[in-house]
């Protein structure tokens, strides 16, 4: 039985970097300023929606 490729919905891009630090995530806005640091890469993908909303 042959199986689906699925691939996850492609996220928009809106300058938004996010960067592994240790065990945190590194938020950066466009312009490179340090938005926020989270615990969860979750989190800053979380802030990025609640920005660009």
């Amino acid at each position: 039985m042959a199986r689906k490729q699925t691939t996850a919905p492609a996220e928009p891009d809106h300058g938004y970097t996010i960067q592994k630090r240790d065990r945190d995530w590194l938020l950066y806005d466009p312009a490179g300023e340090l938005v926020c640091i989270t615990v969860y890469k979750r989190g800053a993908k979380e802030v990025i929606r609640r920005l660009t909303a």
